[in-house]
């Protein structure tokens, strides 16, 4: 496997690997602001005991007084505010805001945001849409270029059951999902607006319903996902049938501005298979990942946990354009043998990455 080659943001990810080499600066950076949430959904990986995700994210922290496993921590608004310049100087070309916690949670994310719009990084935002401000959603987010807005249910009684917060939360989400749409169209400004839903065993009759509500929102789309469950690894056995099914008569709902995703199927494949049959993650190279601990993970799946963390990637003090460059962590994500993983949600990306990377691939020049 050929080392690191020259960094251009010219170039888009396909070219690097035909030419068999990866970029020296991560693509994209999750960056968690706030790893403390205003909801507990029953199904999240931070907060789900025995998930992988979860082996350090309480740490040391004060538990939040809002639901379980959920830490009192965020990135002071001083470092979070370095950090965009950081990622600039690293060569960084997006940042993604999202959990971890609940990214608006933190009392400085419009500064935050307001920076890293300033820095000409591309922005994208995963959130629960509670606690959005008109100055949020007319002034920000109509310049990120996309949003998506976790919602997971079709009435207000189920969204309250699975994500553990307040029925009056639903129509807060649903307005602020309408003035974010209605502001978009607006300005005239590109931004994807989505919806996620998760598909669990408790919801998954609601998937019709919710995309109607969906369609006639002003959002742009809509992603169903699978669940992923360290205490069932097939949780979904005697209803996958039905929920294919249900997503079928989502479909019927799309138009030409309004889509429905379904990575439910390749989700649930990824859970099915376990450990990866590759044994080179060339995923960590493109995304980096700071948790709300200042530390880097290698992705959002290892994220808070031993397995996960790379070697130097305490960024309380140290530069993150600093840590990048450094010869301990090129060695660290060049050690990573991915068949050790658990479980990937990113194996599509990565066999695609290894075969355009092989010693002779077929039409790589034609992405």
């Amino acid at each position: 496997m050929s080392q690191e080659g020259a960094y251009s943001e010219l170039k888009p990810v396909w070219w690097f690997a035909r030419e068999g080499k990866l970029p020296e600066a991560p693509k994209q950076v999750q960056l968690i602001l706030s790893d403390t949430c205003n909801q507990s959904c029953s199904f999240c990986a931070y907060r789900m005991d025995g998930y992988t995700s979860n082996e350090l994210f309480m740490g040391e922290s004060e538990a939040a007084a809002y639901g379980h496993n959920n830490p009192k921590r965020m990135i002071p608004k001083d470092r979070a505010l370095r950090f965009i310049d950081e990622f600039k100087e690293a060569g960084v070309l997006a940042v993604q805001f999202t959990g971890g916690g609940e990214p608006t949670v933190h009392p400085d994310h419009e500064e935050i945001f307001r920076k890293a719009l300033r820095s000409d990084l591309r922005c994208s935002l995963v959130s629960n849409g509670v606690r959005w401000s008109s100055k949020l959603i007319h002034e920000l987010l109509i310049r990120f270029d996309w949003v998506r807005v976790s919602i997971d249910a079709s009435t207000a009684e189920s969204y309250a059951a699975l994500r553990r917060t307040p029925q009056t939360n639903w129509n807060r989400v649903w307005r602020n999902v309408q003035d974010l749409a209605e502001s978009i169209a607006a300005h005239g400004t590109p931004t994807s607006l989505g919806l996620g839903f998760v598909v669990t065993p408790e919801n998954y009759q609601e998937i019709p319903e919710f995309a109607r509500v969906a369609s006639e929102s002003g959002a742009h789309n809509i992603r169903f996902s699978a669940m992923f469950s360290p205490q069932d690894e097939f949780p979904f056995a005697m209803i996958h049938g039905e929920i294919l099914k249900h997503i079928r008569r989502a479909r019927e709902y799309e138009r030409d501005d309004f889509k429905v995703y379904d990575n439910f199927g390749s989700r649930l494949q990824d859970l099915k298979q376990g450990r990866p049959d590759y044994g080179f993650c060339s995923y960590q190279y493109y995304t980096a990942y700071v948790g709300g601990d200042m530390n880097a993970y290698r992705c959002c799946v290892l994220a808070y946990n031993r397995r996960g963390l790379i070697q130097g990637g305490n960024l309380k003090d140290r530069s993150f354009a600093e840590f990048w460059k450094s010869q301990e962590r090129k060695d660290d994500l060049e050690a990573l043998d991915a068949r050790g993983c658990e479980r990937c949600q990113f194996n599509a990306k990565n066999r695609n990455m290894l075969y355009v990377m092989g010693d002779a691939p077929t039409h790589a020049e034609f992405p």
